[in-house]
């Protein structure tokens, strides 16, 4: 930006009406254009003033391309800047356009170098999603236009610069005209050289009608001489300020991880979303399913959320009429855990994407570097998720272990849903010494302390499913009358139950092939009178009903 150009838009700004004290517009030491204070800025005190006759609203725009009605706003607006920006000194807001950034540095513009700032994470899909979305938009629209513009002077290029421009200095239009209810944006020279600073004090104060009115900005602090003036934008994450507006902060508290866990290929994906749209679980946003994780905060309705997507058969089917969201607080142990398990899982893995990228942090740019913060803030926010989960995972292993030890729970599984009324108090788990998962689940290895058994098991399988040992080591189990399980084993005695004939004549299948081959290999290991089919069938009944995955485990509650 020139010194000319800087002088022309003032004059341009004082002559339609515009008023400002005790600013001084210039770059900062990064080349970005900013706003400092000449002298004392008070706090309540008004220091710029636009009148909206200067400002380009998409009222305005829409005049030059009418039959563009059904055209977005922001897409319209974008086509007016292009349009006014090839008229040249010929356009009323010239003085404006000629001291704009000639590039805004969003995503929109980083070549494939600078996409590698952002592999892994949210903000590169959005980036290649919104980037698609408005070049289709910008192909439509140019097809359209009339005679009388030259379509060869409107590029994608010069396009995509008046787009970012609106993203990154636009206003919303209730400021001229509070009473409008449809979506839309307004740019105000001046007021709009501010850069954004959380958490700065400022009042936007409208004054007079939609035609003759006017935008101060009075400030909520003191501002002195020689410091950068700074607008507030609002509470904005790091990925929606570089996607918009180029930049972004160390440190934001505003930061967030999108996470949308995916229900298509679980086998109950209809009765689950039912279940979430009953129980009044979503997450407030254009995509109930998507939600936020923020540093040190995990949405409860995500953790529900997780909680029916891991829901065997049997959870499934007993929450399948609920419609209370509060039974979602904790459905049962098995469940808790699995939800734990498969939320550390979702989290671990997005974070090993973003780390296992390597950057060249000492040659970045100053784009590459506002990335670099981006991503660390990503690093930050899932490492803060993932101890939250280990906290829960501690403190729900605890539970159990009292639970256990005090036989607490009334029935195996133990499901919230249909015990709504029982509170159990849990004192002094924090001063209980660490318990770990193994303490308080059932393990192939566990079952296989047993030498004789493990001794046949291991001569008579290679690389037989982990299921079916784990059955035929429970049936082993059962049997004896000094098992550390007894009392699991006793309440699930009557469980051995199958849901439909294809699923039972496929466990037929599968015993056939076992015995009585087994029994007559080891006589004194697999007696057919233990190993029957009925006793089959109730070991493949624990395993649907009370194991979680990744480790293979029963869970005894």
């Amino acid at each position: 930006m020139s010194e000319l150009a800087m002088n022309e838009y003032i004059a341009w700004i004082k002559d339609n009406g515009g008023s400002f004290r005790k600013l001084d517009f210039k770059n900062d030491v990064s080349g970005i254009g900013s706003v400092y204070a000449t002298e004392t800025v008070n706090e309540n005190e008004s220091f710029a003033t636009v009148p909206f006759r200067l400002a380009i609203t998409e009222t305005v725009a829409r005049k030059t391309f009418p039959y563009l009605s059904d055209v977005s706003c922001r897409i319209v607006m974008s086509l007016f800047l292009v349009h006014e920006k090839l008229a040249g000194d010929g356009s009323f807001y010239a003085p404006y356009l000629n001291v704009l950034p000639e590039k805004i540095m969003t995503p929109f513009f980083y070549n494939e170098d600078d996409m590698r700032y952002l592999e892994n994470t949210n903000l590169a899909t959005a980036t290649g999603e919104r980037k698609k979305a408005v070049f289709e938009a910008f192909q439509q629209v140019l097809g359209r236009l009339s005679n009388d513009i030259k379509r060869e002077q409107i590029t994608w290029d010069n396009f995509l610069w008046a787009y970012t421009v609106l993203t990154s200095r636009a206003f919303p239009y209730t400021l001229i005209d509070p009473t409008h209810k449809e979506p839309s944006e307004v740019l105000f020279p001046l007021v709009d050289s501010l850069n954004h600073k959380p958490n700065t004090k400022i009042t936007w104060m409208r004054s007079g009608d939609d035609e003759t009115g006017s935008l101060s900005f009075v400030s909520g602090q003191t501002f002195h001489a020689g410091e950068q003036m700074y607008n507030n934008y609002g509470p904005k994450s790091n990925e929606e300020l570089l996607l918009g507006y180029g930049f972004c902060f160390e440190s934001n508290e505003h930061d967030h991880v999108a996470l949308k866990p995916n229900f298509s290929r679980d086998h109950y994906h209809n009765e689950k979303l039912s279940i979430l749209q009953q129980c009044g679980v979503e997450s407030g946003n254009h995509d109930p399913l998507i939600h936020y994780v923020h540093r040190g905060h995990i949405p409860e309705a995500f953790l529900k959320l997780m909680r029916v997507l891991v829901m065997n058969d049997n959870e499934t089917l007993n929450y399948t009429k609920c419609t209370d969201g509060s039974l979602l607080d904790f459905v049962g142990y098995r469940n808790e855990l699995a939800m734990l398990i498969m939320t550390n899982t979702l989290l671990g893995s997005r974070l090993h994407a973003i780390e296992r990228v390597a950057l060249d942090r000492h040659q970045a740019t100053w784009w590459q570097h506002y990335a670099l913060m981006y991503r660390d803030g990503q690093i930050d926010v899932l490492r803060s998720a993932l101890k939250i989960i280990e906290t829960m995972k501690q403190t729900t292993l605890k539970k159990m272990a009292y639970d256990l030890n005090h036989a607490s729970s009334s029935a195996v599984p133990f499901l919230s849903i249909q015990n709504p009324k029982r509170t159990q108090v849990y004192e002094s788990l924090e001063s209980d010494p660490l318990v770990t998962l193994d303490n308080v689940v059932i393990t192939t290895k566990k079952l296989l302390r047993d030498r004789k058994f493990k001794s046949a098991v291991d001569q008579l399988f290679e690389d037989e499913d982990d299921d079916v040992m784990l059955m035929l080591a429970l049936i082993n189990e059962r049997s004896k009358n000094n098992s550390l399980w007894r009392a699991f084993f006793e309440r699930v005695e009557h469980n051995g139950t199958l849901q439909d004939e294809d699923s039972r004549q496929e466990l037929q299948d599968l015993y056939d092939s076992l015995f009585p081959a087994f029994s007559e290999a080891f006589p004194d290991i697999f007696d057919q009178k233990i190993y029957s089919f009925e006793a089959l069938v109730w070991a493949e009944s624990i395993i649907r009903n009370h194991t979680i995955d990744n480790p293979l485990a029963i869970v005894p509650l």
